[in-house]
């Protein structure tokens, strides 16, 4: 199998994830969900970059605080606003990855729907200019939380990942590739079998200051407005391209870069439309330390 220029609709859980006592969600153990974040960032509104707090749809498993319970939530809306920071654990055994990662200078992907137990699959295998719309189907209809734009990307297996992986932050190590590397059994929780030799790919994103061909990665954002009920994932439709009831993601070749950002292009305008902006950049959430209380 070789690099290929791809659109991907990247299927991936809908389901919000509730506190476990009323306020805090401890790291998760369980299946991946989205979370209603909180977080300062970096959005394009109006053809002009604004910085501030935002409020977006991540995933993000590690642990959080419940800012402000939404008591009565929009159709499809969330529940909860929650601020995101982690405690690096004595143990990964059981602990769920974050994959993709939005937060920091470029938004990152590695792991999930790579592999099947069988061999590798065209995810593994994206050009520079390759995106990926990460959502979920509800209602009969696809909703977004995440696109993310093709940069780069470096080979890594369980053998060499310390080395090859060595430059990158350690909040992202932390929260995403020790979880995967370092689980005692030879079978993680996060999608599929990680042996000693297959090799995974970890992309980076395009930016808004660097983008590939015109196009940036991004998350669907709003300004953080105290009174604010949030917003629904927002619905994406493009005829013969994105299919509104999948359970598996499909992945279109694209002859040319001006084929793929004409698609790109057709998905901001839609996000825009409803009354979104584009998140082009979220703060890394709060690192503490083993000994700090939870709050």
């Amino acid at each position: 199998m070789h690099d290929k220029l791809c659109f991907v609709q990247f299927i991936h859980p809908g389901g919000e994830h509730e506190p476990d006592d009323g306020e805090r969600k401890e790291w998760n153990r369980g299946n991946h969900k989205r979370k209603f974040l909180w977080q300062n960032g970096t959005y394009v509104a109006n053809g002009k970059t604004e910085k501030g707090d935002i409020m977006f749809w991540g995933e993000w498993e590690p642990e959080s605080v419940v800012e402000r319970k939404i008591d009565d939530p929009i159709p499809r809306g969330p529940r909860f606003i929650c601020k995101p920071y982690y405690v690096v654990p004595e143990s990964y055994d059981g602990l769920q990855n974050t994959d993709p990662f939005v937060f920091g200078q470029q938004f990152l992907y590695t792991w999930c729907q790579q592999r099947t137990k069988k061999s590798a699959t065209q995810l593994r295998y994206l050009s520079k200019g390759s995106v990926i719309l990460f959502g979920s189907c509800e209602d009969k209809a696809f909703v977004l939380d995440t696109v993310f734009v093709v940069d780069r990307g470096i080979d890594h297996t369980r053998a060499d990942y310390l080395g090859v992986l060595a430059d990158i932050s350690q909040e992202y190590k932390e929260v995403t590739i020790f979880p995967w590397y370092r689980v005692l059994s030879t079978e993680g929780k996060s999608c599929a079998v990680v042996g000693s030799v297959e090799s995974w790919r970890l992309y980076f994103g395009a930016t808004y200051d660097k983008p590939v061909h015109g196009m940036y990665s991004f998350f669907p954002c709003q300004p953080y407005d105290a009174s604010s009920r949030g917003f629904a994932r927002p619905k994406i439709s493009l005829s013969g391209t994105i299919t509104d009831n999948l359970r598996q993601g499909k992945r279109y070749e694209q002859p040319t870069l001006d084929a793929m950002k004409l698609l790109w292009e057709k998905i901001t305008e839609q996000v825009r439309e409803q009354g979104l902006a584009l998140g082009a950049y979220a703060e890394m959430p709060e690192r503490r330390p083993n000994s700090a209380s939870a709050r």
